[in-house]
């Protein structure tokens, strides 16, 4: 039956506008399913891996009571190492007698001030003994000679391999921590949640999930500290710099994502897939639903966890939301969801659950909140990028949305963000204004203090971008603003605080990549050979300094006037003249 005949009472225009966005879904659910079906996910098969090795070494702490329950309830064949790092929680428990008792056989040792390290098969725990020195509990617990062969090829050093955290706070203060590692807080489900985690004895594998660059990062140069986006948005405390360059360690690492999309420079990437093979994935699945006849595509982004109740809320979406199914939500960042809208999608949803961790989320709010600005100048409504809220019923803005690329972008992180945005402004006639980004936002551009400037360099020196570099053929400072990415290197490297950040963004392509003249002066020319050497004034200020200093008189005052060639050349000619006068005393 039609609508018109199941409406009889409205009128003609109304009841043929339904019929229609009856029609419009059928057609968007028909293309959704052809879309999904013929879009291929081209994700590496047999990706990088990392392994574990675990023998079941499992160490409980905490108070000896709720230790020695936890030992009266684990599988056969478990036998626990117990270390005893605070008072009993409860002495009047009506079984303390009965599992002091069942475990009477295993000894409980105690130390103070426990701290624990390292991962699954790799578990290591230090306390203080009673005579106050550090020591290693497993080395104690396990004599090198009596250490398994088979695990020597993995440590040299004895280790824990799994451990239960009984204790009133928990060792690791991190909001995910490392695999093989539980901290139990209450009795509740003790015996499922203890087996669980013996269960995991073997060798496992699991994704190496980022590629890093350190030539691209920014954290440091020449010892002046940088961008430590990284750092404070893992879950997992993977990060660390070590000697002066970020490293991951890969078995903390838990891909969660948000240090990739936190990087500004994209010297750490998701690999699991890589952003450019998402990027193409999202570039089909819109071409697909638009050549079945679909209209005003939204993208959903949902991360495994989110899995189960982003199929639920899809079933009572309209047909027109997509699903982009990856590893974690915050692995695709800013650059992707501008991609997306310049593919044709009308709107970008990222799904977060109740349980992803408090910085990943912090990162996820802060990088849309850089959204809205972006998408403001662009000249695009600010709720065509949000975080997905399913009670919300999902207002979205009924600008027309239109496949602005004709194939996926494959640059880098800034490139593509970039290409991107600079396809969505032109297409809407974005504002020319700057753009006021929030703050610690990686966009802005600096301002320089020409009368303090000496041309020294320094800031060109540790400019990870080289948004800052030299003319090259006469002295002088040029910057490019789409490459600076803010990490405040050249501001702290500056003798002269001649340099100020100036967060923003530029929205006018042009003027954003074009290469400014911050300073530029006269060439000090050398007087034997003529080779332009350094900038004029800062020659003149070094003559001013030294006039009357004993060692720069004469034939030395002259060198400053030269070259570094022609000045080494000009100490060692009478040397070279006559060679027997160097043995002279």
């Amino acid at each position: 039956m039609s609508t018109e005949q199941t409406l009889p009472n409205l009128s003609p225009n109304l009841a043929s506008n339904l019929a229609h966005g009856a029609g419009a879904a059928e057609h968007n659910a028909r293309a959704r399913a052809y879309a999904l079906q013929h879009t291929v996910k081209t994700d590496n098969l047999i990706p990088a891996t990392v392994s574990y090795q675990s023998q079941g070494r499992l160490l409980l702490v905490g108070s000896e009571d709720r230790i020695r329950r936890a030992a009266s309830l684990l599988p056969a064949g478990v036998k626990p190492t117990l270390l005893v790092t605070e008072a009993v929680h409860d002495a009047e428990a009506a079984d303390l007698e009965t599992i002091f008792d069942a475990t009477a056989s295993l000894a409980a040792l105690t130390l103070r001030e426990p701290s624990l390290t390292g991962y699954l098969g790799q578990f290591q725990l230090t306390g203080l003994n009673g005579q106050g020195e550090r020591i290693s509990l497993a080395a104690l617990c396990f004599p090198q000679q009596g250490f398994p062969q088979q695990a020597a090829a993995v440590s040299e050093q004895p280790r824990f391999d799994l451990v239960a955290d009984l204790g009133r706070a928990p060792l690791f203060a991190l909001e995910r921590p490392p695999v093989g590692y539980l901290h139990i807080a209450d009795d509740v489900g003790l015996v499922e949640r203890l087996a669980e985690l013996c269960a995991l004895t073997g060798i496992f594998d699991k994704p190496r999930y980022f590629r890093l660059d350190p030539e691209a990062c920014a954290f440091t140069a020449r010892g002046v500290p940088g961008c430590s986006r990284c750092l404070d948005v893992c879950p997992t405390d993977a990060l660390k710099p070590i000697n002066g360059r970020i490293q991951i360690d890969p078995h903390l690492c838990q891909g969660f994502g948000s240090c990739a999309s936190a990087c500004p420079t994209g010297a750490i990437a998701y690999h699991q897939p890589d952003a450019n093979t998402s990027g193409d994935y999202q570039f089909r699945l819109l071409k697909h639903y638009r050549d079945a006849g679909g209209e005003a595509p939204r993208l959903l982004i949902a991360g495994e966890n989110e899995r189960e109740w982003v199929e639920a809320e899809l079933a009572r979406l309209p047909a027109n939301w997509l699903p982009v199914r990856v590893e974690e939500s915050a692995s695709l960042g800013i650059e992707s969801w501008f991609a997306a809208l310049a593919y044709g999608a009308s709107a970008v949803r990222i799904a977060l659950g109740d349980d992803a961790p408090e910085s990943v989320r912090a990162l996820v709010e802060r990088e849309l909140a850089s959204a809205t600005v972006l998408l403001a100048g662009a000249g695009l409504a600010t709720d065509r990028i949000a975080l997905f809220d399913a009670d919300a019923g999902e207002p979205v803005s009924g600008q027309t949305a239109l496949a602005l690329l004709d194939k996926p972008l494959k640059g880098d992180k800034r490139e593509n963000l970039f290409a991107a945005f600079d396809a969505l402004w032109q297409a809407n006639e974005g504002s020319c204004e700057p753009l006021a980004v929030p703050h610690g936002a990686p966009y802005g551009s600096v301002e320089l203090k020409e009368s303090d400037c000496t041309l020294c360099m320094g800031c060109v020196a540790v400019c990870p971008s080289r948004a800052l570099h030299a003319v090259g053929h006469t002295p002088g400072l040029n910057f490019i603003e789409q490459d600076c990415i803010q990490c405040g290197m050249c501001e702290k490297a500056c003798p002269e605080q001649a340099i100020v950040l100036v967060p923003r963004l530029q929205p006018e392509p042009e003027a954003r990549r074009a290469v400014q003249s911050l300073k530029a002066e006269e060439a000090a020319c050398c007087i034997r050979c003529s080779k332009p050497f350094a900038p004029a004034s800062m020659i003149r200020r070094i003559q001013q300094k030294l006039a009357g200093h004993s060692h720069f008189q004469n034939e030395a005052a002259q060198r400053l006037l030269m070259c570094e060639d022609c000045r080494v050349k000009d100490v060692f000619a009478a040397l070279a003249a006559d060679p027997i006068s160097q043995l002279k005393v």
